[in-house]
């Protein structure tokens, strides 16, 4: 499997970075609302292939389209489908960030992702709210070996001292 490189990873952290910023700022909701501002701001990438513009312009359209339509479903895709998941993840995360009580966000990896050493690695990391918990604030950027993850709410009274 194709994996994202060093500068396609910070193109991604700084597309979210400032689509949550833009999100907060305005107030606007929604997976099409970052959508927009993510690809607008350079974060679809294709893993291992930074150099293919044009498939990325495409990618970012079926996108744009795909959430317009909430049409969200689409195994047959796989690099549509995880933008779509990352559109819908950041929404939930930026929606939970505004609740004082959430600390963290706890990763939840598919069985066949935690086969791969270094997903594994990932997911026993301890980040001082426990094994595989990100803070709030973290812009989580994850590659194509982990598609279907998830990430769950930790309230402040689940964190084990």
């Amino acid at each position: 499997m194709l994996a994202y490189r060093a500068r396609q990873l910070a193109a991604i952290r700084d597309a979210i970075a400032a689509a949550r910023a833009e999100l907060q700022r305005s107030g606007a909701e929604g997976a099409l609302a970052f959508a927009r501002i993510f690809v607008a701001q350079g974060g679809i990438q294709l893993p291992g292939r930074p150099n293919e513009a044009p498939a990325m312009r495409a990618l970012g359209e079926r996108l744009l389209q795909a959430l317009a339509s909430a049409s969200y479903h689409h195994p047959e895709d796989a690099d549509l489908q995880r933008e779509i998941e990352r559109a819908r993840n950041e929404v939930r995360w930026l929606a939970a960030m505004r609740d004082d009580k959430v600390v963290g966000f706890f990763l939840q990896l598919p069985t066949q992702a935690l086969s791969a050493p270094s997903v594994e690695a990932l997911s026993h990391e301890n980040r001082g709210l426990g094994p595989g918990v990100f803070r709030k604030g973290d812009i989580v950027v994850l590659q194509p070996e982990c598609d279907g993850a998830r990430f769950i709410a930790v309230l402040e009274d689940e964190i084990e001292c």
